[in-house]
């Protein structure tokens, strides 16, 4: 049988990744520091995965998984040297903590003469995940050894569409590895790096180019999913929901969604009308009552969401790139900088310390890469303003679409 090696036992790594290659015949072995979760997997040897929907639930049991203590480097070298195809759902902040045990995986097996390669699938939201772990795992290895890394290990950008939400008590059912999420599975992964053949298994897509995906995943629907809660938080809403049955709420997402859609569309030639379609489907996907996600987890960590190369500023960026005014996703901006700080969330807090100090123009400048006189610098200052006045999302949509009525009447369009 073949082992599949899946770094982070978390609720992606549970409730999607090592469910997909489970269903597909492979042992799966999680790799974690979280010791309840470890030593549970290793006790029973298989855990539920609850699909819930608006029109109900059903339970799916994974099969044949064991778990390995992160912090023990030697057990989880042997699993990667001994491994068929590896995984990463850690999260982007973590991803550098855990490049030395891979690394210290990869050392071992060529030491042992394994010549098949082997093929990271990195499941993190981050632009250009295979160059940046490929330059961390050079850094780690020696003069000598990068040459192995460059023809022996495949780094394999995947587009993570399936929501799961942080687990509650209620949720966990008295079970620590119960996971819930939603119904869509499907994984497309970069075709061109692997290193052979990609497997055939049921649920991941191969494609290339795969630049698009990328960006579509993190500017359409990380985007719209964070401007959601940002919105709903301005008016004291729990769910994500709920924020996204406001119609208010749900067509400032929309519009932002649609100018990110435009900008993909006209960079990668791809129809405008399929990545509107994918915008009605995560809309719908939102609302999903039974996942009880929440507005704190979905806008939390303004630090990384709001940085130069992420889900808000990098779109906007394309979108002016591309000649699409970024009035929507300059709002969604706007409402990450005015979003209370959740409990331990450290990112957030960073970022309203950073206003404090600085500004909102060194913000901008420094932390969200957007050029002082750029069109979007502009429009998140004036809708930055609003929000400082207790503006409620009526009045963002307002100043929003007299914005867009201006740039019409510039064009000569109206």
């Amino acid at each position: 049988m073949k082992t599949f090696v899946q770094y982070g036992a978390g609720n992606i790594g549970r409730g999607f990744i090592g469910a997909l290659f489970s269903a597909a015949g492979y042992r799966v072995q999680f790799i974690d520091v979280n010791l309840e979760i470890i030593n549970a997997l290793n006790s029973r040897g298989s855990y539920p995965v609850e699909i819930v929907s608006p029109k109900g639930s059903r339970d799916v049991i994974v099969e044949g998984v064991s778990g390995i203590d992160g912090n023990d480097t030697a057990a989880v070298a042997k699993a990667i040297a001994g491994a068929s195809l590896m995984a990463t759902a850690v999260g982007v902040n973590i991803l550098p903590h855990i490049v030395k045990n891979i690394a210290a995986g990869l050392r071992l097996r060529w030491e042992k003469g394994v010549a098949e390669p082997l093929n990271i699938i990195i499941c993190e939201n981050l632009l250009d995940a295979d160059k940046q772990l490929f330059r961390m795992l050079s850094e780690e290895l020696a003069p000598e050894e990068r040459p192995l890394l460059r023809e022996r290990v495949g780094l394999v950008e995947a587009s993570i569409g399936r929501m799961v939400p942080v687990m509650t008590e209620e949720m966990k059912k008295g079970d620590c590895l119960r996971v819930c999420v939603e119904r869509y599975g499907q994984l497309p992964v970069d075709k061109a790096a692997f290193k052979g053949e990609p497997p055939k298994l049921p649920g991941l897509h191969p494609f290339t180019p795969f630049e698009y995906f990328i960006r579509r995943k993190l500017f359409v629907h990380n985007m719209g999913h964070s401007l959601t809660a940002y919105a709903g938080s301005l008016i004291g809403l729990k769910y994500i929901w709920q924020s996204v049955q406001v119609p208010v709420i749900k067509l400032l997402a929309q519009r932002a969604m649609t100018e990110s859609a435009k900008a993909l569309s006209s960079r990668f030639g791809v129809p405008l009308a399929d990545i509107l379609q994918n915008i009605d489907d995560l809309l719908l996907r939102f609302s999903n009552v039974a996942l009880g996600d929440t507005v704190e987890r979905v806008g939390r960590d303004t630090r990384r969401k709001l940085s130069a190369d992420d889900r808000f500023c990098a779109a906007a960026r394309l979108c002016e790139a591309e000649g699409v005014e970024p009035v929507y996703i300059c709002a969604g901006i706007a409402c990450g900088l005015v979003f209370k700080t959740p409990p331990g969330d450290e990112g957030t807090a960073y970022i309203h310390d950073l206003l404090e100090k600085k500004g909102l123009d060194a913000v901008l400048a420094e932390h969200c890469g957007l050029d002082a006189d750029s069109l979007a610098a502009g429009y998140v200052r004036g809708f930055y303003g609003l929000l400082k006045d207790g503006c409620t999302p009526e009045d963002l949509l307002a100043r929003a679409e007299s914005e867009v009525y201006d740039i019409l009447e510039r064009k000569n369009v109206i």
